[in-house]
């Protein structure tokens, strides 16, 4: 059987799978919390269900950390164009 798989209840798909890019990138960024270089995040995730969270913690806010949010959505607009 192939096919897109569709949801009799509207409920996710499949299973939650561990994507080792995440995990990496999430690995990076907690080393530079844990020596002190990192202080404050705003995160965003996808979740495995289509659904997305997102987060603030520690010192956050100004305009530099503005201006990183501002790039990073200009580059998931590229990705959800097809663009990267």
């Amino acid at each position: 059987m192939t096919g897109t798989v569709i949801a009799l209840r509207g409920g996710p798909t499949g299973q939650p799978e561990p994507n080792q890019a995440c995990i990496d990138m999430l690995e990076s960024w907690l080393e530079m919390a844990r020596s002190g270089e990192l202080i404050g995040v705003a995160l965003a995730g996808n979740c495995f269900d289509g659904c997305a969270r997102y987060g603030l913690a520690g010192t956050v806010g100004g305009y530099s950390m503005i201006g990183a949010l501002e790039i990073a959505r200009a580059e998931l607009v590229n990705v959800a164009r097809g663009e990267a």
